[in-house]
């Protein structure tokens, strides 16, 4: 049988202080040939430059490389292209987007984008792929360090900042479901009251007029605007506004027979 090696004494008070420092030493000798840190926030993951300037003949140094294009970082929002439809607050699983007021140039009638708390955020990238027009995206900023928790808290007009600078984003989903539901409308319970084309955000719905009946001899026609929705579903985004406006409930998701 083959003799085992022999253990070390664990009561040998040398073992303790030695092999600690020969790691060290073994360690700090290896990082004058190959760096294994950088020193951030002066060096940066992201930075060509610098990772250009610390490559070595041996291959690239421990830990620096680039930040994947669909990391999922701090948001970038296009205030000029949001129709405040309110998708990405809709499909925010941690709540954590609320549609403030921006400056507008219709006082009476503020443009509302979306306003994200980082200290709820999960990262999730919902809101990004719900967003019709493609104005909500992911970047690759991954710096989020603050002192206060309300700094957590970025405005439209902060997200805007971050689109402006032209950071990499993810990959914007423009494509629609080809068994996406579409608006219906019952029609006898429509009472034309304009409430679903005010509201609609992309303009896609127009009120047209329609024959008003005649009545019986006794009969007595319900009060109501004689004109009845119409959407342009190329233009409907799904946003489901009309739906949650109407009065009458009369705006149904499904689909075209």
């Amino acid at each position: 049988m083959a003799a085992s090696a022999p253990k070390e004494n664990p009561t040998n008070p040398l073992s303790g202080v030695v092999r600690p420092l020969a790691t060290a030493a073994r360690q700090f000798t290896k990082s004058l040939i190959r760096p294994s840190t950088i020193v951030y926030p002066y060096e940066r993951l992201e930075d060509p430059k610098f990772r250009g300037k610390v490559a070595v003949a041996s291959g690239r140094p421990i830990g620096v490389g680039d930040v994947w294009d669909n990391y999922r970082g701090v948001h970038a929002l296009n205030i000029a292209t949001c129709i405040s439809c309110n998708l990405c607050a809709f499909s925010c699983p941690d709540i954590c987007i609320e549609m403030v007021s921006v400056a507008g140039d219709d006082p009476k009638h503020p443009k509302k984008c979306p306003q994200i708390d980082y200290g709820k955020c999960s990262y999730c990238g919902f809101c990004s792929d719900a967003c019709p027009e493609g104005c909500l995206t992911m970047t690759t900023r991954y710096e989020l360090a603050v002192t206060k928790r309300a700094e957590m808290v970025y405005s439209p007009e902060r997200l805007h900042e971050v689109f402006q600078r032209k950071l990499p984003m993810n990959p914007i989903r423009l494509e629609r479901p080809a068994n996406e539901d579409a608006i219906l409308l019952d029609a006898p319970l429509c009472i034309g009251c304009n409430a679903c084309a005010r509201d609609c955000p992309t303009k896609c719905i127009t009120m047209l007029d329609v024959p008003k009946p005649t009545a019986r001899p006794g009969e007595k026609l319900p009060r109501r605007i004689w004109k009845e929705p119409v959407v342009n579903d190329s233009d409907c985004v799904r946003c489901g506004t009309c739906i949650s406006v109407c009065p009458k409930e009369c705006l149904f998701w499904g689909t075209h027979k």
